[in-house]
This record gives C-alpha cells, sequence and structure tokens, in this order.
C-alpha cells in the first residue's frame, strides 16, 4: 500500500486521526427547498479543537466500538459506526476492525463534533486499507450520513451550499485565533431552523472587509429563546474586544476570533463570568498556516 495525502500512511495496525470542529463564519438562509430543508450558504472552518480516532485491523469480521464518553451512543446510532458499515457495504472490507472514539468536544455543542467523527472514519479507512483510490468517492457516502460530513473531508475554510453538502474550499483571510463559549446545553437545530421561519430575519452583520460583513440568520431566533448565547456573543464583542463574535451554526456555542490568541486575561475573566458550567477553549483556525495533525500511523 501507498502512502496517501495530508502525511497519513497505510500500517498493518492502524491508524490514528484528529477530527477537528468546526465554526460558522457565516450562515445564510436562502429560502425552503422542496425536500423539506432550507436552502443555506456558510461559510465554515475546522479548529483546533477535536476529537481523537483511532482504528485497528485484526483477522476475522468482526467489528468492535469503543468511546470514552459513556453517554455516546453505538451501533446505527453512532455516526461513526454507521461510516464504518457504508464504507464496508460500498468497498467491502476485508478485516475485521476495532475503532476507538477519545471524545474531546462536548456533545450538542454545535461544532460537527459527529460529522467530523464520521468524516475521520471514512479517511481513516481509506488510507488504511488503500481504496478507493480517489477521495471523491467518498463524497456521496458522506453526503447520506448528513449535512456537515462533506465538509470534514475537506478540512479547509470551505463555502458550503444547498443543505451544507456541497462544499467549495475558500480562503479565510479573516482573523485565524478565537475563543469558543459553550454554555452546557444545546439547541437543537429543528427547532432553530422551525424559530426561524417563523419569523425570518437576517442576521446582524458585522465584520470589515475583506472577509466582512457576515451574519448568522439564525442567531435572531435563538437569542429571543437562549439568553445566555446572545450574552455571550456581547460580552465575546463589547468586553473581549473581539474582532467578531458570533453564533455557531445553530448553537449553542459562540465564539471570538482575534488576530493573535487572545489574552490568557481575557479567557481566565470568560471562565470566571460563565462559571463552571461553561466549556471555554481557545483555538486556532486550521486551513491557514496552523499545523492540523490529521493523521499519525499507529506503528
Amino acid at each position: 500500500m501507498s502512502p496517501s495525502a495530508k502525511g497519513m500512511e497505510d500500517t498493518s495496525r492502524g491508524i490514528e486521526l484528529f477530527a477537528p470542529a468546526k465554526i460558522n463564519l457565516d450562515l445564510r438562509i436562502l429560502g425552503r427547498r422542496a425536500d423539506g430543508f432550507h436552502e443555506i450558504s456558510t461559510r465554515m472552518a475546522p479548529v483546533s479543537l477535536g476529537d481523537r480516532l483511532r482504528i485497528t485491523r485484526h483477522p476475522g469480521r468482526e467489528f468492535a466500538f469503543h468511546c470514552d464518553d459513556p453517554r455516546i451512543p453505538a451501533g446505527e446510532e453512532n455516526l461513526v459506526c454507521r461510516a464504518a458499515h457504508l464504507f464496508g457495504d460500498s468497498f467491502g472490507l476485508p478485516c475485521g476492525l476495532t475503532i476507538s472514539l477519545e471524545k474531546r468536544l462536548p456533545s450538542g455543542a454545535g461544532l460537527g463534533g459527529g460529522s467530523s467523527d464520521a468524516a475521520a472514519t471514512l479517511l481513516a479507512l481509506r488510507t488504511l486499507l488503500g481504496y478507493p483510490s480517489s477521495r471523491d468517492a467518498l463524497v456521496p457516502l458522506a453526503a447520506s450520513l448528513g449535512s456537515d460530513v462533506p465538509f470534514f473531508l475537506v478540512s479547509k475554510p470551505a463555502l458550503c451550499r444547498g443543505r451544507g453538502e456541497i462544499v467549495s474550499p475558500e480562503p479565510w483571510t479573516g482573523p485565524g485565533h478565537g475563543l469558543l463559549l459553550f454554555p452546557g446545553f444545546s439547541v437543537p437545530t429543528p427547532w432553530a431552523y422551525q424559530a426561524y421561519a417563523g419569523n425570518p430575519r437576517p442576521g446582524e452583520e458585522r465584520g470589515t472587509r475583506p472577509w466582512g460583513p457576515v451574519r448568522n440568520d439564525l442567531e435572531p431566533a435563538v437569542f429571543e429563546k437562549y439568553l445566555w448565547i446572545a450574552t455571550a456573543r456581547d460580552w465575546l464583542q463589547r468586553e473581549a474586544g473581539a474582532a467578531l463574535a458570533m453564533m455557531s451554526g445553530s448553537g449553542s456555542s459562540v465564539f471570538g476570533l482575534w488576530e493573535h490568541p487572545p489574552d490568557p486575561e481575557i479567557v481566565a475573566s470568560a471562565r470566571l463570568f460563565f462559571g463552571v458550567d461553561a466549556w471555554i477553549e481557545p483555538f486556532a483556525l486550521l486551513g491557514r498556516g496552523v499545523a492540523s495533525d490529521l493523521g499519525t500511523p499507529l506503528l
């Protein structure tokens, strides 16, 4: 087997991958589609926070999945398991597999963790097994697993259209360092879109050229019910001095961006202000010259 892209190499035993989170740098709702979904245009970027996925191969046909977070389900409820089975149904699996997921991202944060884990599974299996020959062959599988999954096959800043599954890499020239705030509760994505449909209003445009203005059209509807999220966005913008502060996707995470890593005093102030229930982490955008640590062979 030959070496594959982005520093990942085939090995006889397995591979370990970093599965990055994403943030939405812009989210515009263009209308309702015939299939019931909303047509969107969104700019997404992977960040330096994420899960780790390890896949090893062994003789036989047995498949096993392990996660260090007991709240993560196994079986077809889990996107990693669904991705592995879909890969096998589409291309075949000549061996047994053991998949271990180290869950570093909080569930329900709106950061695409499950979608990223699914894409990492497809990429790891392609590297480990040496097929299919083109990464493009994974795109239909990714799209069937979820709207965000194709983006994580690219894992660089991109414009995503349709339901989000049509991915066009696009450089992000705005600030590249940030602080992420997750309140510890989730916002159901279907509810957020339904709330928007009941009173469709565009989000507030912010940012400066050449990377702005940007907006998130789900913010007005979500902010009306979830005051914590609105407060966190305003705190990042006004108190912490972020060049850009937005809700990511349908929430509940919000982020602020700066040209340089946020001052440790800002991070400490955020943890003091929002309390112990909030998950607060600095990050860097990937695909802008920052090492992404996408794959490591297991020796």
